[in-house]
């Protein structure tokens, strides 16, 4: 799954994704793009894939369900064989909810399909060209920042999202956004709901396809001053098979703890000494930069590829910003000031926390 969204102990997160909130009493409403202006040119975009007979669309890791005329949740949980009660649970909406003609409905398990297919030579080399193409050269995008045909990006709608603001975080038309999720003539989203960012169009690309490994993430709002100069991590710093780094020096003081309770706990936490260098577990583009209430100081959140989110608390000095590429071993701030002095790492799959060890071997 790829999407970004947020909120409460940072459940929902910017998608996001896309994807972003709150830790253990973190509020972090500026987070949001409240401003519905859209001027970045965008690129074309593919038709978003037909339905199956049923009205289900099936990518990888997910399937959404295209509402017919007349449709209601109940009609549309029968046509697959599923409780109109999980349907509608699913999608935040009442029993009695009637979808317009073409609105997308996520659904909360494989009701079965066939994977949709890609248009012949779609490449995500091309569908990056295809973007700065669009934009004149005025931004940058990688392979981590799009959807494929076969799997399209997901945003959870958040408190302050717009479709404008949702657009232009993806560097897409809102009319693009609107038609591939069935949205009204209003425009308008609730939170909770989950979109579907539209995949470039490569047929129309013609220029040499940018390597991805070479390009920046795309930047939906770059920042007003140049980046300062990345500090990549000696080549010594310990790593794992999917590529992440310990994000500091220090020994774990408080272990991950799902269960809920007074231990609770959707991260590690790591006893270093103040001003001991915090680095970045892996390629990505920074979502957040912000101030919490909830114990955490100042934290630092991270997008990956795969739908992966890294988040880093009580960290000073932070010397990136929202929208900045980084990538594996970058020092992004200090260990701040503490008795004891404690850094807060979690890894988030989706609005999911898990096990960040694994991902540390």
């Amino acid at each position: 799954m790829k999407y970004i969204g947020k909120r409460t102990r940072i459940a929902a997160i910017l998608l996001a994704t896309g994807f972003l909130s709150a830790c253990d009493g973190i509020n972090i409403p500026e987070f949001r793009v409240s401003d519905l202006g859209f001027s970045t040119p965008t690129a074309p975009v593919i038709d978003r894939p037909l339905p199956d007979s049923r009205g289900v669309i099936t990518y990888e890791t997910y399937q959404v369900m295209v509402a017919r005329t007349g449709d209601t949740v109940s009609s549309m949980a029968q046509r697959i064989g599923m409780s109109p009660d999980e349907l509608a649970r699913h999608n935040g909406l009442s029993l009695g909810y009637a979808p317009r003609m073409g609105e997308v409905l996520a659904l909360p398990r494989n009701v079965g399909g066939s994977v949709v297919g890609s248009p012949s030579g779609w490449t995500p080399d091309l569908a990056i060209t295809a973007i700065d193409t669009a934009a004149g050269g005025s931004i940058q995008v990688s392979e981590p920042s799009l959807g494929r045909p076969d799997e399209p990006l997901r945003h959870r709608v958040e408190s302050g999202d717009s479709a404008y603001s949702i657009a232009r975080l993806y560097n897409v038309s809102v009319t693009a956004l609107a038609s591939w999720n069935g949205l009204g003539p209003d425009l308008g989203v609730r939170i909770g709901q989950e979109l579907i960012i539209p995949v470039p169009d490569t047929s129309r690309t013609t220029a040499a396809p940018v390597a991805p490994t070479a390009t920046p993430i795309a930047s939906p709002t770059p920042a007003p001053t140049p980046t300062p100069p990345a500090t990549v991590a000696p080549v010594a710093l310990a790593s794992s098979a999917t590529g992440f780094v310990k994000p500091v020096d220090g020994t774990v003081s408080r272990p991950y703890n799902p269960q809920a309770g007074r231990d609770k706990n959707d991260g590690i936490d790591y006893a270093a000494p103040a001003g001991s260098d915090v680095r970045v577990a892996s390629d990505g583009v920074v979502a957040l930069v912000s101030t919490s209430t909830g114990g955490l100081g100042t934290i630092v959140l991270v997008r990956h590829a795969n739908d992966i989110l890294t988040i880093y608390g009580r960290v000073d000095k932070v010397t990136v910003a929202k929208g900045e590429t980084v990538r594996r071993g970058q020092v992004i701030g200090v260990v701040a000031a503490g008795d004891p002095a404690t850094m807060h790492f979690e890894v988030r799959k989706g609005t999911d926390s898990v096990d960040p060890a694994p991902y540390l071997r």
